[in-house]
C-alpha cells in the first residue's frame, strides 16, 4: 500500500536569513539578536577573505622577488 501526500497549505512566510525559523512573508529576521548574528557574521566572513587575498597576493609578490633574485 502506498503512501499518499496530502497537500496542506501553509500561510505564506519567508525564513529568517540566520537561524531559518518561519516568520511573517516579507520580514528578514525572527528578531533583533539573529539581525545582530548574521551581521556578525558576515563581517567575519569579510575579514576571512581580506586576510586570504592578503596572504595569496603577498604569497604572489614574494615568488616574483625570489625569482628576480634568484636569476
Amino acid at each position: 500500500m502506498g503512501v499518499t501526500m496530502t497537500s496542506i497549505r501553509l500561510p505564506e512566510h519567508s525564513h529568517c536569513i540566520y537561524c531559518g525559523d518561519p516568520i511573517p512573508f516579507g520580514e528578514e529576521y525572527c528578531d533583533e539578536e539573529c539581525r545582530q548574528k548574521e551581521k556578525e557574521r558576515v563581517a567575519a566572513d569579510k575579514k576571512r577573505d581580506y586576510i586570504f587575498y592578503g596572504v595569496a597576493a603577498g604569497t604572489i609578490l614574494l615568488l616574483f622577488i625570489i625569482r628576480a633574485l634568484t636569476r
